[in-house]
């Protein structure tokens, strides 16, 4: 019999939790496991995944979705709720008494958040002995859990985040092609962005370190690529500091690695960040990566050998690494051939394996209690 599994998830648009879904999903053996999806509210453009999947309407931390969640395992019969971000956990750790299913939580980066992550830190301190299991996408998240639930001792699996190599492969898509797509000179040194317009990910400090590269010469330009509350502050920003025409708010772009593949570097500035799947998306796309040295990005971009880490999050710092990279095109080879063997151990085969073996592990225990009680 299969196991069933109810992945819960704040929503379903284009960002790094909802792919992580999605690709868990569609590599499960179909033979074992069963996959529903519940996306807690609506998204104008859900990611298609390949599995049954529920969206609700409801409002934020509603007692309607903790009813739904009980009534979907119930109905569905449910072996595992696997709880992704935020609401989804909290909302899940709240109709925990009222399911059977064992319940496991994953965390991709809210408890670095600030704002509504104090909310998050303390349903964890207050709930976390409710889950089963607890998976965290970095070390650097699995310390962060540690410290919330205030229980250094808690186990917490580290299952690092993966990416569809045959997606990201530099070799499908031509550098040239890609940029007269874009409308990006060969000549240009194309700096890149890529991920959600927000204060979290620093795409204001990569403005400020654009308006800091040499002005005399305007053969390099920014790409942006994303959406989110900060788009506008961020044109008004743009002109403001006269970078109209050379810094570019793209929007969503569905196949980044497409995209990817017309810079010369990507930057990735965020202010936080649990793992970084820019940043492996890039590498694996032979893109040399300038990164924050924040969460689990230093497990990714090792300085000087996988990538380019900043002393700190800076508009300055970002510039000045822009124009060493930017002057130096051994460097820049060196550090994608090294972050390309690196982004290539990713696939997914180890990271579905460990969860495989939680989800067997449940299984398992549910069907020990199921015969003893006859």
């Amino acid at each position: 019999m299969r196991i069933r599994v109810l992945h819960v998830i704040d929503h379903l648009g284009y960002g790094g939790a909802p792919f992580v879904v999605k690709n868990l999903v569609e590599r499960m053996p179909a033979d074992s496991v069963e996959s529903f999806v519940c996306a807690l509210r609506p998204n104008p453009k859900p990611l298609p995944i390949g599995a049954t999947t529920i969206t609700l309407e409801s409002g934020k931390y509603s007692f309607a979705a903790i009813r739904a969640i009980r009534n979907i395992c119930t109905e569905r019969r449910i072996d595992i709720v696997h709880a992704h971000l935020q609401k989804a956990a909290i909302c899940s750790l709240l109709a925990r008494p009222r399911f059977t299913a064992h319940l496991i939580l994953h965390e991709h980066g809210p408890i670095f958040r600030d704002g509504t992550g104090c909310i998050y830190r303390w349903f964890l301190r207050r709930f976390a002995s409710r889950a089963d299991a607890i998976i965290a996408n970095s070390q650097a998240a699995a310390v962060a859990v540690k410290q919330a639930t205030g229980d250094p001792y808690i186990p917490v699996a580290v299952v690092a985040n993966f990416i569809d190599l045959e997606r990201f492969d530099p070799n499908r898509h031509n550098r040239n092609a890609a940029r007269e797509s874009l409308g990006l000179a060969k000549e240009r040194f194309v700096i890149g962005f890529v991920g959600r317009l927000d204060r979290a990910k620093g795409a204001d400090l990569l403005v400020d370190a654009a308006a800091r590269l040499p002005q005399g010469e305007r053969s390099w330009c920014l790409y942006l690529v994303g959406d989110g509350p900060e788009k506008k502050a961020l044109a008004e920003r743009i002109c403001r500091l006269g970078l109209n025409g050379i810094a570019v708010l793209a929007g969503l772009q569905e196949d980044t690695a497409a995209v990817m593949r017309a810079f010369d570097v990507v930057v990735v500035p965020s202010r936080r960040e649990a793992f970084g799947i820019a940043a492996l998306e890039a590498m694996r796309m032979c893109v040399p990566v300038i990164a924050s040295p924040v969460g689990g990005l230093p497990e990714l971009v090792r300085d000087g050998e996988t990538g380019i880490l900043l002393p700190r999050p800076d508009a300055e710092a970002i510039a000045m690494a822009i124009q060493r990279l930017a002057a130096d095109d051994g460097l820049r080879e060196k550090l994608s051939r090294n972050a390309y063997e690196l982004a290539s151990q990713f696939g997914g085969d180890e990271a579905v394996r460990q969860i495989m073996e939680i989800y067997q592990r449940f299984a398992t225990m549910k069907k020990r209690e199921n015969d003893a009680w006859g």
